[in-house]
């Protein structure tokens, strides 16, 4: 089986070409994917019609796919899979439009996922595009005093219901020690050592950042902007517009990613997605 890869954009994403993610890999190109994979930070496959078992099996030849957090959104039949649609309400009956902030994928568990798996099921005709950062790059261009600041820095991360950036009101609502907060929460590091090429990373998930280790809510929020907007610049960010049929793969250890409700709400957007297991941030 041949296969190419090109690149996305210059500093972040790649596509391959050529692979059936229905077909088995053998284990050369398994390699090959992952490596071009940890590389680019974002792999995109095209024309991948899979339901969801075939889905799952694509899966499970790029890593270990494991639960997610909110049973209600499995796939029936196929609870590995979650699905993600803008057909979802809230309780007053408006569109239950997820993923609008930066972040990045299950940061509240002491094992975030590696990577997550996302396939375009039913898209609209236009718009719906979902953005990623490079956070592998955001640590390399940071200057110089920043970089030492965040060296050895350490974030407290708290699931919440809530899927917007915290305010420094709510910062303020609920201050424990850091003693308190370790018992309580997750705490990662800030640069994060890539687990297989020893890259170095700024570590983000500003949904489910409370503070940062040692610092108050207001100085936090200082900083969490500070990195946010540097992380986000234009030569750092790629956008990808989704086509019917996309699968695509991204890494949770250096990457941060949103989405963009774009598009009219009254079209379906719905996507298939899978988690693949991880290990400690260090």
């Amino acid at each position: 089986m041949t296969f190419e890869i090109y690149k996305l954009s210059k500093n972040l994403g790649a596509e391959v070409k050529g692979l059936d993610l229905q077909g088995t890999l053998s284990p050369s190109i398994r390699t090959k994917v992952n490596d071009a994979f940890v590389e680019n930070n974002i792999l995109v496959f095209r024309n991948q019609n899979l339901n969801a078992k075939q889905f799952l099996a694509a899966a499970k030849q790029l890593g270990q796919p494991t639960i997610q957090k909110l049973s209600q959104y499995k796939v029936p039949g196929c609870p590995m899979v979650s699905y993600v649609s803008n057909q979802e309400k809230t309780d007053a009956g408006n569109p239950k439009l997820l993923g609008k902030a930066w972040h990045t994928d299950h940061s509240f568990q002491p094992e975030p996922p590696k990577a997550t798996l996302l396939h375009g099921v039913k898209l609209p005709k236009r718009g719906g595009d979902t953005w990623f950062a490079n956070m592998r790059l955001a640590y390399d261009t940071l200057p110089n005093k920043l970089k030492d600041r965040i060296n050895g820095l350490e974030a407290i991360h708290a699931y919440r219901e809530s899927r917007n950036v915290m305010t420094k009101n709510e910062r303020n609502a609920e201050i424990l020690s850091d003693a308190e907060e370790r018992k309580l929460n997750i705490v990662h590091p800030v640069v994060r050592t890539h687990d297989i090429n020893g890259s170095k990373s700024i570590y983000l998930n500003p949904l489910r950042i409370k503070r940062f280790v040692g610092m108050g809510p207001d100085e936090s929020s200082e900083l969490l902007q500070r990195l946010i907007h540097h992380s986000t610049k234009d030569n750092l960010v790629y956008a990808h517009r989704w086509r019917q049929g996309d699968v695509i793969i991204w890494d949770n250890r250096q990457t941060m990613h949103r989405v963009e409700h774009n598009y009219d709400l009254c079209e379906e957007r719905l996507m298939h997605r899978i988690i693949l297991r991880g290990v400690k941030p260090e």
